[in-house]
């Protein structure tokens, strides 16, 4: 079967940027291939000579994955990544180093997105509806990097940014707990 996401990865090469785009591609990519067990569990170890036919072929099938997913991995980086990780052994292990290079990076990017809408508020004759739409599009950019804000959480941070003229209805939405 083929994953239609594959053609996706090698559009959107991995550059550091796209770093959490990526990874999720990825991610869609490996369930497909049913190869996303090998970012989670350990290599099993090397069936002996006197091994169970189990133990050889579960070895098989881990090592089968992990080959499929370094694969995937590496042919969706730029040229000088894969060149950085094409000698790491495992799926996990590249996963593991790419998310120490560009990881921290993003936790900057994620403070600045909460930033956002945490101190949003609406602007003086500014429509609700298009307060609304800027407080939806600020909540969407902590999704990229992994975040999710509850929709109670969401609701009550638009309530908090209304202007004040809005008291009475945010008054009447916490009394009536609607």
């Amino acid at each position: 079967m083929s994953n239609p996401i594959i053609p996706l990865l090698s559009k959107e090469l991995l550059n550091g940027e796209n770093f959490p785009k990526w990874k999720s591609n990825i991610n869609i990519v490996l369930i497909g291939d049913n190869s996303k067990f090998v970012m989670t569990e350990v290599c099993p170890d090397v069936p002996g000579d006197l091994s169970s036919k189990e133990s050889r072929e579960k070895y098989k099938r881990w090592l089968t994955a992990n080959n499929k997913a370094k694969v995937h991995m590496l042919a969706s980086m730029s040229d000088m990544l894969r060149t950085k990780l094409e000698d790491v052994k495992t799926a996990y292990k590249m996963m593991e180093q790419l998310q120490e290079m560009f990881e921290h990076k993003f936790g900057q990017d994620r403070f600045e997105a909460t930033k956002k809408y945490a101190n949003a508020r609406m602007a003086p004759g500014m429509h609700v509806r298009d307060h609304f739409i800027t407080m939806m599009n600020y909540f969407q950019e902590p999704e990229l990097h992994g975040d999710t804000i509850n929709d109670q959480t969401q609701v009550g941070l638009i309530l908090n940014s209304l202007s004040p003229s809005f008291l009475q209805f945010f008054t009447n939405y916490l009394l009536n707990k609607l």
